[in-house]
């Protein structure tokens, strides 16, 4: 199946509203998990020193549960979409989490030098961003600016299905109660996204070859490493 490029930015108010309210919570609660591993792995703490920027946060669930999980560790949310960040400050102001802030800036902008942006981050994670760009190197390159030296990297993504059927397939299967206009945009997703071996050849370009890249479940593939 050829690769179907959906709308970079979800700003559709009912859109937006049915992603905020929808329960992402397992694989939300992965890219904290995968986060924790790689720590322990590499034995390196957090501490309060350092800066987790969420790439695409959308409403905040991966920056939310980040932030909570390393309280006195500074996060960012960072997305160009205005509808979504509003649903994310909405959240944000009814908690009571203290170092979790958004910024809504156009991710493409960075990578192409039109916006500056004065931080950088020791953590980058993201979870179904890198479907969403119509040209994948500028996700890549605005990765690159964005890390410092030895920043950490846990991306995670949608894998693009051998055919359309099989798409179909998927999103019945793994979203068979979830209201229609979630199913639909799933659908859209899973044929805008890569294969692992597109990604695989795309860190190559790109110069981040050193980032390991696998195959998670039939969904998902995940990208970890430090660079």
């Amino acid at each position: 199946m050829n690769r179907t490029p959906e709308p970079e930015l979800m700003q559709n108010p009912s859109q937006v509203r049915a992603y905020a309210d929808a329960d992402f919570s397992r694989s939300d609660s992965m890219v904290v998990k995968s986060l924790e591993k790689y720590l322990d792995k590499v034995g390196r703490t957090l501490n309060k020193s350092d800066l987790i920027f969420d790439i695409a946060c959308g409403p905040g669930n991966i920056a939310e549960r980040v932030s909570k999980n390393w309280p006195f560790v500074k996060v960012v949310g960072i997305d160009g979409s205005k509808e979504m960040l509003n649903e994310a400050e909405k959240r944000l102001s009814k908690s009571l989490t203290k170092n979790l802030s958004y910024e809504l800036i156009d991710i493409n902008s960075i990578a192409s030098d039109g916006t500056h942006f004065p931080f950088k981050a020791d953590v980058l994670v993201s979870n179904s961003a890198l479907h969403h760009f119509h040209d994948p190197y500028c996700f890549w390159g605005a990765l690159k600016k964005l890390g410092k030296t030895k920043c950490i990297h846990i991306h995670r993504d949608l894998i693009r299905p051998a055919s359309v059927e099989k798409a179909f397939e998927l999103k019945e299967k793994h979203l068979s109660n979830s209201p229609e206009i979630l199913k639909k945009d799933f659908y859209a997703s899973l044929k805008a996204s890569f294969t692992v071996e597109e990604v695989s050849q795309q860190l190559v370009d790109a110069g981040l070859s050193q980032l390991e890249l696998f195959q998670v479940d039939e969904l998902y593939f995940e990208i970890i490493g430090c660079i």
